[in-house]
């Protein structure tokens, strides 16, 4: 897994292992040359990540400002729980396009669940039932748009559309400014660090401009609660924590449930047995959906350490990254027989697909309402579809895995 020489989706030029400084306490022997940010080529994502377990389960490398990587699933469940030692201020790497904390992820508690607790009615079940209505209705309208042609782009024409259409709903934004806002979300999460700062600035532009329209005349959505709610005693949150509290929304609105479905959609169009038994039986789709998550988790964020601690045998000092790959957890054989294997019946389909301990997404919900819905909805209208010929899919790792490209036919019946 050796340093890419120049960047495949907009970063700069990535330096050799032999230029990036690695720090006094790194034994040499946990030093490994590991660039999580980079697109993969000719192998399917989850087996690239696999090929980490042939190394040191904890390691460290120097690309993206330095970190450690933990490589198993019940060391990255635990750091992502344990908040007293490894904290959530920062949750991806490198740090230096992103110089603030997003709440209320990247707060701590228990000041965290104060910021939680302000959009947390949006994402109870009981939200969600008007909720699945519009997510069903928005994948119909996508889906016969064009389901006659007998092809299409998923990423931009589906995957990317739907989970921001629902998004906006949410937050009561015009459906116009789905495609600025697009825009603006892929810079925040996918971008190197200069596209990263870039996104940001235009997020809070934005939404500067909204967040004082309800102040000024609130409503009942995410953005009135954030500008009218109160924490910490009961202080209104300042311009700045409201703007940041926004940009996440806008961030998390997008990515997740974009990435998932793409990884699902691939998975799905490459094997026909799984797709015609999810479009012959659609009451298996609730419980397979839990599958097609487990093996296609993206996320890959981290944690700072907190103060200098020894963990695992391993000594890391205050303020270290450590990325705690989901990916990672997903091919872990130590917690699941042939990880790599989609298997519907699988007793054990339990993930951190969606994090752990108090920072685990509030959104998840949503999330899995949005992929049955999207599998009822298309399964129902389009029960045959593959790669097409002749064309391949392209494939990022990151801070969320992500498909860029997966061109779609199918037989027009």
């Amino acid at each position: 897994m050796g340093a890419q020489t120049a960047s495949q989706h907009g970063r700069a030029a990535v330096k050799p292992m032999g230029e990036l400084p690695i720090p006094a306490h790194v034994p040499p022997t946990l030093v490994r040359d590991f660039d999580y940010l980079r697109e993969v080529e000719g192998e399917e994502l989850w087996h690239w990540w696999s090929h980490l377990h042939d190394g040191p389960e904890i390691f460290y490398t120097p690309h993206n400002g330095g970190h450690w990587v933990l490589t198993r699933h019940a060391a990255i469940a635990e750091v992502l729980a344990d908040y007293t030692r490894f904290s959530s201020r920062h949750q991806t790497v490198p740090v230096a396009g992103k110089p603030f904390s997003l709440p209320p992820i990247e707060v701590d508690p228990p000041l965290h669940g104060e910021f939680r607790r302000l959009i947390a009615p949006w994402f109870t079940p009981k939200a969600m039932v008007g909720m699945e209505s519009d997510a069903k209705a928005l994948c119909i309208e996508l889906i016969e748009g064009f389901r006659e042609r007998g092809h299409c782009e998923f990423i931009s024409e589906f995957a990317l559309v739907m989970p921001i259409g629902i998004f906006l709903k949410l937050v009561d934004l015009p459906a116009g400014d789905r495609l600025h806002l697009l825009e603006i979300a892929e810079k925040m999460v996918r971008g190197d660090e200069e596209q990263q700062a870039e996104g940001f600035a235009a997020a809070f532009e934005y939404l500067d401009v909204k967040l004082e329209e309800r102040r000024r005349n609130p409503g009942d959505d995410m953005l009135s609660a954030i500008v009218t709610g109160t924490i910490d005693g009961g202080r209104l949150l300042t311009d700045e924590e409201a703007r940041l509290m926004g940009a996440l929304l806008l961030a998390g609105g997008l990515d997740t449930v974009a990435g998932m479905i793409g990884f699902i959609t691939q998975h799905l169009a490459g094997h026909d047995e799984h797709r015609r038994l999810l479009a012959s039986e659609p009451d298996r789709i609730h419980s397979a959906t839990e599958e097609l998550m487990r093996r296609h988790q993206i996320a890959n964020i981290a944690r700072e350490v907190v103060a200098d601690t020894e963990y695992h045998g391993v000594a890391m000092k205050a303020g270290d990254m450590i990325l705690t790959p989901t990916s990672m957890a997903a091919v872990d054989d130590r917690e699941y027989n042939n990880p790599l294997e989609v298997d519907f019946d699988r007793p054990n389909k339990r993930s951190i697909v969606f994090g752990n301990g108090p920072h685990q997404c509030i959104g998840a919900f949503l999330a899995r309402t949005e992929i049955r819905v999207f599998l009822r909805e298309w399964l129902a209208r389009i029960p045959e579809f593959r790669i097409a010929a002749g064309k391949t899919s392209r494939v990022f790792s990151g801070r969320a895995n992500a498909m860029r490209y997966l061109p779609l036919e199918w037989d027009i019946r």
